[in-house]
């Protein structure tokens, strides 16, 4: 009787054994399978990532890019208009159906362009980003759905699974498989490193050329840095927080998700009242991501 059960035990046990594999292959399948259908995709739209995927307690199933108002957001892939509408929650949205099977959503556009029924291509523009429906400032609610979007969002999956690994804060440019590039004036891209140096310079091969003749697209954030889209050859182009200043002894500084005035003036070295003086803030707790503040070297 010891050894019936030792055997049936044994049995189990291999059972069990094969069963996690089986799963375990077919998760790694489902991987693949995505990887395999949006290899090629496009990101949305260009700003920076202010949240992502299963944040808040586990509910925002979706990722979200904070740009300027009104910029262009592009469809990632091919495929048919299947919804478009203004919805209460999600705003001005528009909904995608993919040949692959897969659905994209994207929500809270202050205009529509495309309507539903509507065929479109990858990297068309289909809608302008805004602050419509529950949103609280200016940005893109993406959402990518292996199959069809349901209410409970079963079918939903993280971006990053399809555009790689990014962060909050992080700069995303769109009309690239890889949003954490920059692109150069030669055509070629040039990865930015994902960690936060305080100072990293590019150097980019430029050509006395003009830009359009080579057909290459110089975004508002880099046009922002260099202060006009006018580029020598070998000009260095400083990528990071802080955009140069016509003058030396000033600076300006990107504010960050999670910055208070007392973590930057910290970070500079002033006070907080030469801050709040230099930028012409009223109340001390009013700063907001994205917003640029002066500092002053004297």
């Amino acid at each position: 009787m010891l050894d019936y059960l030792k055997r049936m035990l044994i049995v189990a046990i291999m059972a069990l054994c094969v069963s996690m594999l089986i799963l375990g292959g077919r998760v790694q399948a489902a991987e693949i399978n995505i990887y395999e259908n949006t290899d090629d995709w496009y990101f949305p739209a260009e700003g920076e990532i202010s949240d992502v995927f299963d944040s808040r307690s586990g509910i925002h199933k979706g990722l979200d890019i904070a740009g300027e108002y009104q910029s262009a957001v592009y469809a990632v892939e091919g495929g048919k208009v299947i919804r478009s509408y203004y919805s209460p929650s999600y705003g001005n949205v528009i909904f995608i159906h993919h040949d692959n099977g897969f659905e994209t959503v994207y929500a809270h556009l202050q205009n529509r362009m495309v309507a539903e029924g509507q065929i479109v291509g990858k990297g068309d523009e289909i809608g302008k980003m805004g602050n419509t429906g529950n949103s609280t400032g200016v940005h893109l609610h993406f959402e990518i759905h292996k199959g069809e979007w349901t209410i409970d969002k079963v079918n939903a999956i993280d971006p990053f699974t399809v555009f790689g690994e990014g962060e909050i804060g992080q700069f995303v440019f769109a009309l690239n498989h890889d949003p954490y590039r920059v692109i150069d004036v030669a055509g070629n891209l040039q990865e930015v490193q994902k960690e936060k140096q305080k100072e990293e310079q590019l150097t980019l091969n430029l050509t006395a050329k003009p830009i359009a003749d080579r057909k290459v697209i110089i975004t508002h954030f880099l046009a922002e840095i260099i202060g006009n889209q006018s580029i020598e050859k070998g000009q260095p182009i400083y990528v990071d927080n802080f955009l140069s200043s016509n003058n030396d002894k000033e600076e300006m500084y990107i504010v960050q998700s999670g910055d208070t005035l007392s973590k930057i003036s910290r970070k500079f070295d002033v006070t907080i009242d030469q801050l709040l003086s230099w930028n012409n803030i009223s109340n001390k707790d009013l700063i907001h991501t994205k917003q640029k503040i002066v500092i002053k070297h004297t």
